[in-house]
């Protein structure tokens, strides 16, 4: 989805809002009190990958049951601020009411439900890899409610409430900037929730960096995707591809890794997919059963089985929970 200005839709009926929400955002399950009668304006805009999305709408729920992105794909973290009114998240066991100025994060590749009264909010669609966060970080965002009376929520709140306000700002001469900034607040915000250290990102050459993280996600799976290889796909040395990484504070092979890491630790927690724990490994470019498992233990602070068999039990007895 790419666009040179702001895109103002209004929808009647939740058919119709349902058909919308596929096109400019992610295909989901809507629901509303009186399916008819529902209305909805949505206010859409792109920026360097980045989705902006301000709707005002009547009550209604949404969501997810099943798996959303393709193998290869770079995923997206969606970001839900309020601006006025309430609306409810749940995702991973984890259940967050948002009032006006609170944001809360959910991953679209896995399940999760939303409830909306009357009210106005923002969506964010933001590539993981623009999410400058440790690995361990990605366990924890799924759900979180960042409030906006607390630490750096109290300045989010009002920024992303002014971008919201007036989206044509991201299309102008500083939009892209500003984009990265939004996200940059974002993951600060969660570091300190986490109490973290949050990644600076350096803007020089940010956009052939892009190209490449785009095709590191594009080739997650081959076994034989090295810096070489990336390099050359590039036209570029790879002394200049490691200065790119390095500015970002991170190595070619680390950051692979991690993306690698990610992409199975999602495959692991979806309870649609019953792939062996080696056959999850070899899918994104671990050909070795005990190197993934070291690496995932490593990095997350469990194996790859016991993580699976928790989060598995959690979604589990959230489901019960709500039934």
């Amino acid at each position: 989805m790419t666009q040179k200005s702001v895109t103002d839709l209004e929808v009647v009926g939740v058919e119709e809002w349902g058909h919308i929400m596929t096109q400019l955002l992610l295909p989901m399950a809507v629901t509303a009190p009186d399916p008819e009668t529902y209305r909805a304006r949505i206010r859409a805009a792109v920026v360097g990958g980045i989705r902006f999305f301000t709707i005002t709408s009547t009550p209604h729920s949404s969501g997810r049951s099943s798996r959303l992105f393709a193998e290869g794909g770079d995923p997206f973290y969606a970001v839900v601020n309020q601006i006025e009114g309430e609306s409810r998240l749940r995702q991973l066991g984890r259940d967050s009411v948002l009032e006006a100025g609170d944001f809360a994060i959910y991953d679209t590749a896995l399940p999760y439900d939303r409830d909306f009264a009357d009210g106005t909010y923002m969506v964010i669609m933001v590539p993981q890899q623009l999410l400058t966060l440790p690995p361990r970080a990605f366990i924890e965002i799924a759900g979180m409610k960042v409030p906006a009376d607390e630490g750096i929520g109290r300045v989010a709140g009002p920024m992303l409430a002014g971008v919201a306000k007036d989206m044509s700002v991201l299309l102008g001469h500083g939009g892209l900037a500003l984009a990265h900034t939004v996200v940059d607040l974002i993951a600060a915000a969660v570091a300190e929730r986490l109490g973290i250290d949050a990644p600076t990102r350096a803007n020089a050459q940010l956009a052939q960096l892009m190209e490449v993280r785009d095709y590191i996600m594009a080739h997650l799976s081959d076994h034989d995707l090295t810096p070489q290889t990336i390099a050359d796909a590039h036209f570029i040395s790879v002394r200049t591809l490691h200065s790119l990484f390095k500015e970002q504070g991170t190595s070619v092979s680390t950051w692979i890794r991690e993306r690698r890491l990610e992409m199975a630790r999602r495959d692991l927690v979806d309870p649609a997919l019953t792939d062996a724990i080696r056959a999850v490994g070899e899918r994104w470019g671990f050909a070795d059963a005990t190197h993934f498992s070291n690496a995932f233990k490593l990095a997350y602070g469990v194996s790859p089985r016991q993580y699976r068999k928790t989060a598995l039990d959690e979604l589990r007895r959230s489901s019960i929970d709500r039934e």
